[in-house]
């Protein structure tokens, strides 16, 4: 019961103080808080889950998507650039403008038509040849450049899914070692209470007291140590997945 108090209080001083660094007085609930009577593990949301999180709220997996996006609209757009080549047209004419059409002559005669007034419309259709020669080869490489992208942005995922698998490992083996040195603390500290009494007394002799001083003195160095080693773990996960760390504790 007295480590898990110690870890308890750990826990809940990296929560308490995440929280105030950004709660308001009002219009803010508790934040959730680590229960000392469970493993680590089974209090933070599953892995999947966590890992999600982090790849939705990565920069550089934004970073790729928007270059997706921009691949993807270059390929629509250069399978549309034949639509160039074909041009509408559209005239009047109108007043005393005159186009003299000349028609068949017979005997000296010769036979004219007047269109000197109306509406012309009518389509063009130019076909270069770059366009029939080059066109395959330059959709394939806008594919390509989008095939790249989707590459690029699944190498993004997954480098953030192995940074988030292995500061979830280091989180929670560091909470275990912190328990497990908590423990080891407190069996020394009692070890040591026991053992001034015994020498007041004359049971013991200063060469077992100190003996015991010196392992009072490891055991709490580790202590400290372990306690570090969560903390910073505890912290960068914030960073890693983009949220804050009371928002991948299980809801009770």
């Amino acid at each position: 019961m007295t480590s898990k108090l110690f870890v308890s209080g750990l826990f809940l001083a990296i929560c308490t103080l995440g929280y105030a660094q950004t709660a308001t007085p009002i219009n803010k609930s508790a934040p959730q808080l680590l229960d000392e009577q469970k493993d680590l593990q089974s209090q933070l949301l599953p892995l999947d889950s966590i890992i999600a999180i982090a790849i939705k709220n990565s920069p550089s997996v934004r970073f790729q998507e928007d270059l997706v996006k921009t691949a993807a609209a270059e390929l629509d757009y250069n399978k549309k650039l034949w639509a160039s080549n074909v041009i509408g047209f559209a005239n009047y004419s109108g007043g005393n403008q005159n186009i003299v059409t000349n028609g068949s002559a017979t005997g000296g005669t010769l036979s004219s038509s007047n269109v000197t007034t109306g509406l012309r419309v009518g389509l063009q259709v130019n076909l270069p040849l770059i366009e029939l020669v080059g066109r395959k080869p330059r959709i394939n490489s806008y594919k390509n450049t989008l095939n790249s992208t989707i590459s690029k942005k699944a190498e993004a995922e997954q480098s953030i899914k192995q940074l988030v698998i292995d500061l979830y490992y280091k989180l929670i083996y560091s909470g275990n070692l912190l328990s497990i040195r908590s423990e080891a603390k407190q069996s020394a500290i009692n070890q040591y209470s026991i053992a001034e009494k015994q020498f007041k007394d004359g049971i013991i002799e200063i060469g077992e007291l100190s003996r015991l001083k010196t392992i009072e003195v490891n055991a709490r160095a580790d202590y400290e140590e372990a306690k570090r080693q969560f903390s910073t773990n505890y912290s960068e996960m914030e960073p890693l997945v983009g949220v804050d760390v009371q928002q991948l504790i299980i809801k009770k």
